[in-house]
């Protein structure tokens, strides 16, 4: 029998172990359907930080810096400054509440526009109203003018996405690294510690077709529960995916193999199954809190955001959200940033594990 038939064969059934371990499907699936379940029931987009985006030119940026010095007193209020495109293209991808424009007429009037969302117009109102007295309170004191202020609303169509949209992508992400870890220790490890994996080898089985078939295995069950989890959130909380799917296929067949290797990794230098649970979980619970998979990472203190930018899981959770949410593709530069970021932590994690990697339990 030749290598690539033993290799195939392996690959299978490995997969049909997994589809007929009615627990382990339950369980590699419950977790993140409960956590979709939550974000998709609760309303939870309603009770974040309200994003406002600033667009303005030196003649009115007292204004605007002064309306947001009084407003970001109140944490419920976040302010972002960029042109009127950037912060328009924000504003249509629901990456903002409101946009408010400001500009200075020849009879030295303000005028104020603000651009929203269709469901966010009564947040729109509010935000527009309260910065309307506010600036033409500035406004009457500095100039005797006659209606020193004048505001416009318009309202903008955009992706209308909710917080479920968001969450998705993130789950994911945590669904993928959970799985290709726990799944390598449980093979490798559990294997090793039981005696198992010496009495395979001692059959003609070439280990480099036990190991592939294993790593081609996983990544096929990975896809799988990906689907799962996609075609059961559109069908009950109608999720939205704007970008290409076979994009999202793509990363997260990447990220799956980044996360494999490091189990790999782990499994080189533990013991014991009790020992490699121990040494991921604490690293598996800063990237999960870390990695904007449940919260928006701006929520994170400044030094903290800039280091966990560079973890994968982090890298994998914003790239599936730019492609899901925000419809990025190959052309953008977020999305080619992570494949090739993803793609270094994979070689790097190979060459690592290559030198940690032991078959065999040596202490016995």
């Amino acid at each position: 029998m030749s290598e690539l038939s033993v290799f195939w064969k392996l690959t299978k059934a490995n997969i049909l172990m997994y589809i007929r371990d009615r627990g382990a499907i339950f369980w590699s699936l419950f977790f993140p359907f409960m956590i979709i379940g939550i974000f998709g029931l609760l309303d939870f987009g309603n009770m974040g930080t309200m994003n406002i985006g600033l667009v303005y030119d030196d003649t009115t940026k007292m204004y605007a810096e002064s309306l947001e010095d009084i407003l970001k007193e109140d944490q419920n209020y976040k302010f972002h400054t960029g042109s009127k495109e950037h912060e328009m293209n924000e504003l249509e991808n629901d990456n903002r509440i409101t946009v408010l424009e400001f500009t200075k007429k020849d009879n030295g009037q303000l005028e104020v526009k603000s651009y929203t969302g269709k469901q966010n117009e009564n947040y729109g109102f509010i935000v527009t109203m309260v910065s309307e007295k506010i600036l033409l309170e500035m406004s009457l004191a500095q100039q005797q003018i006659q209606n020193p202020v004048v505001t416009q609303q318009e309202t903008v169509n955009t992706n209308n996405l909710r917080n479920i949209d968001y969450v998705v992508p993130g789950v994911i992400a945590m669904t993928l690294m959970q799985g290709s870890l726990f799944t390598v220790i449980g093979t490798i490890v559990g294997n090793r510690e039981k005696g198992i994996l010496k009495r395979i080898f001692a059959t003609p089985l070439d280990k480099t077709t036990f190991l592939v078939s294993n790593v081609v295995s996983r990544t096929v069950i990975a896809m799988m529960q990906v689907a799962i989890l996609l075609i059961v959130s559109w069908i009950v909380f109608k999720i939205k995916i704007v970008g290409s799917v076979p994009l999202v296929a793509i990363l997260s067949i990447l990220g799956c193999l980044v996360f494999l290797s490091m189990g790999f990794l782990v499994s080189g230098i533990a013991k014991t199954s009790e020992a490699a649970r121990s040494m991921v979980m604490p690293f598996q619970m800063i990237m999960m809190f870390t990695g904007g998979v449940y919260f928006d990472r701006s929520v994170l203190p400044g030094w903290l955001y800039d280091i966990t930018a560079y973890s994968p899981l982090t890298y994998l959770s914003d790239s599936l959200k730019d492609v899901m949410v925000k419809g990025y593709g190959l052309g953008d530069a977020s999305v080619r940033t992570t494949l090739i970021a993803l793609s270094i932590w994979l070689v790097v994690l190979i060459v690592i594990s290559v030198r940690t990697f032991k078959w065999e339990d040596n202490g016995k």
